[in-house]
């Protein structure tokens, strides 16, 4: 049984779900967060935000949320849910869950009617890409699938407003569309492994609420824009995958792909441990400079005091030695560097604190604690 599974009870009732908060990670930068009835409530919330290292430091929301919409006998049920001015939620889709699971990847079931499906998320490990995995678990008649991208393309700590610089052009791709709404960001591709039907219907939709950063008095709202939507139909049993990354992918991958992934999260959210060694896994950041240890999500980069202090408990304690070895020598590399030459590191923050080489001689004396004196004598003797 997992720790985290909740029913509908607790997930249609907002003031108790909505604080609720989730997050996967690439372990290269990239995440996903949000709560866990899919309505964001900060501004660096979205399902996919990346690093774009060619314009700055910063992480960027490129697609904020996928509002799905199931059709039967001509009616619309969208499972969407957005914050509007004047504490309007719309358009409800909390409604239609029944269950929300984290047992190995977050899942929700909605029953819409006499439709039953169910959402799956992966973040694919050490790429920009997320996958969503759709299946019709039950259905008496035909059921037809729409999906709104609501695009924002800009900074995770700013906001965005209708404009008229944005660019309205896609392009057709495998099985979906690309675009790219500003100049100097990569180009977002949305695809699916069954071929949809695309309708240019291009909106911003306005207003949208924040309602964490309403609470701690930082600017709240924002226009998003709404390309269009996809649509396709889908059967009793079948199973759609949504694909979302800044790299045109093969769809007919995705499968494999997506199973893979799961594949590799073979550990359980069954106790407590497992739960804390997942989400110690999530900060692991691996990029071509070296391996580090990101402080926060969704915040902060990689500071020196944090990753010593947190490194530890990250790695050694989940059994996970090469991880240490990997970011220890990417940190070691960095502080030796800034006491012989005076220059700061740029990918570690704060490395010319004052306490910074004692904690580092900290997180070496717990290396030692778990390994032996000896073995830490040869790897880290000099």
């Amino acid at each position: 049984m997992s720790y985290l599974k909740f029913d509908k009870n607790l997930m249609i009732n907002l003031e108790w779900s909505l604080p609720k908060e989730m997050l996967r990670t690439n372990k290269s930068g990239a995440y996903h967060c949000t709560t866990i009835v899919d309505c964001n409530t900060r501004k660096q919330h979205g399902l996919l935000v990346i690093p774009i290292p060619e314009l700055d430091k910063d992480n960027h929301v490129m697609l904020s949320s996928l509002d799905e919409t199931v059709i039967q006998h001509g009616a619309a049920f969208n499972l969407g849910l957005h914050k509007y001015r004047g504490d309007c939620f719309s358009p409800n889709g909390h409604k239609y869950i029944r269950e929300f699971n984290c047992e190995s990847v977050p899942q929700t079931m909605y029953r819409v009617g006499g439709v039953i499906m169910t959402k799956e998320k992966v973040f694919i490990s050490h790429e920009n890409r997320i996958l969503i995995k759709y299946t019709l678990v039950d259905a008496h008649s035909p059921t037809v699938l729409q999906f709104r991208p609501f695009l924002a393309f800009r900074k995770a700590n700013e906001l965005c407003v209708e404009n008229y610089v944005l660019d309205q052009r896609y392009e057709e791709v495998a099985n979906g569309i690309s675009c790219c709404l500003y100049q100097g960001y990569p180009r977002l591709y949305m695809q699916f492994n069954k071929a949809p039907q695309f309708i240019f219907d291009p909106h911003w939709y306005k207003g949208i609420e924040y309602i964490k950063d309403q609470e701690r008095g930082y600017p709240y709202q924002e226009d998003l824009y709404v390309p269009g939507y996809f649509e396709l139909p889908i059967k009793k049993g079948e199973s759609i995958i949504f694909s979302a990354g800044t790299i045109e992918a093969k769809p007919r991958s995705f499968a494999r792909t997506y199973n893979e992934e799961l594949a590799n999260r073979h550990m359980c959210r069954s106790s407590f441990f497992n739960c804390l060694k997942n989400s110690a896994q999530q900060f692991y950041f691996k990029t071509k400079k070296g391996h580090y240890l990101l402080a926060g999500y969704p915040w902060f980069g990689v500071r020196a005091r944090d990753q010593f202090i947190a490194l530890p408990g990250c790695t050694l304690a989940v059994g996970d030695d090469k991880t240490f070895e990997d970011v220890m020598h990417s940190s070691e590399k960095a502080l030796r560097h800034f006491m012989s030459s005076g220059e700061l590191d740029e990918n570690i923050g704060e490395i010319d604190l004052p306490d910074i080489p004692l904690w580092a001689l900290w997180t070496v004396y717990h290396y030692a604690k778990e390994k032996g004196m000896e073995i830490c004598r040869q790897k880290y003797g000099k």
